[in-house]
This record gives structure tokens, C-alpha cells and sequence, in this order.
């Protein structure tokens, strides 16, 4: 009885341990893909403005462009996410209805997270995103 008690913690013990080694290893490999990718669009402009295709001026615009790109990006991802909770707190709200006369309102948790979700994305300041600056193609890659 005690040896397959000490057997279950044991194992219990092994899992969190390999559950937590694999995200951290997962974080680390995605942190080291972004470093990359940042490290390879900055070469590419510096080469562009060292062959005099490129200035300064159009690529500190290019950034804040594709900063700006990123914000609009991240709220229509918000905006999603949140008609998706959204449509599960309602569901619930309905499903849970039919069980009992008051365990409807556990719905109500998604659907006023869902709520807030699509509020944010939808009422806080959007940026505003200007055309893209003068000979900004979205061909990335190097030429010659």
C-alpha cells in the first residue's frame, strides 16, 4: 500500500518536472527564433542602407510601420478571441439554462470576459496606420 502510494507521488513528481523542463525549453527556443529573425531584418536593412537603396529616414518610417502593424495585428487577434469567448459564455449561459434555474449564470463569466475582450479591442485608441513609406517593398529578401 505505501510502496505504490510512494510509486503514484513519484511519478506525479517526474511529470511536472518533464512538463515544466519541455515549456521551458519551448519559451527558450521561441525567444532564440525571435532573436534570430530580428537579427536577420536588421542586417537585411543595413545592407540596403549601405547600398544607398535606403535611407534613414524610410527606415526608421519602415519600423514604426511594421510597429504599427503589429498593434493592429494584436487587437484583431484580441478581437477574435474575444467573440470566440464571447460565443462560449453564451453557449453555456443556454446550455447550463436547462439544468437548473440559476446555474445558467456560471455562463456569465466567459460571457462578460468575452465582453470586455471585444471592448478592448474594439474601443481602445487604434493606431492608425499610415501607407507604408516609399520604396518599401514586402519582398524581404536580399537582393544580390
Amino acid at each position: 500500500m505505501i510502496a505504490s502510494n510512494i510509486a503514484f507521488w513519484l511519478f506525479l513528481a517526474v511529470c511536472v518536472v518533464a512538463s515544466l523542463t519541455f515549456i521551458t525549453i519551448v519559451v527558450w527556443a521561441e525567444n532564440r527564433r525571435k532573436e534570430r529573425e530580428e537579427f536577420y531584418r536588421f542586417e537585411f536593412r543595413k545592407r540596403l542602407v549601405e547600398a544607398g537603396k535606403m535611407d534613414a529616414s524610410t527606415v526608421a518610417a519602415l519600423a514604426k510601420y511594421e510597429h504599427d502593424l503589429q498593434l493592429r495585428q494584436g487587437r484583431e487577434k484580441l478581437a477574435v478571441g474575444g467573440i470566440v469567448t464571447l460565443g462560449v459564455g453564451a453557449g453555456s449561459c443556454l446550455g447550463l439554462s436547462f439544468l437548473s434555474s440559476s446555474v445558467w449564470m456560471l455562463g456569465l463569466l466567459p460571457l462578460t470576459l468575452g465582453l470586455c475582450m471585444l471592448g478592448y479591442a474594439l474601443l481602445v485608441g487604434k493606431p492608425s496606420l499610415d501607407p507604408p513609406p516609399a520604396g518599401w517593398s514586402p519582398d524581404t529578401s536580399p537582393q544580390g
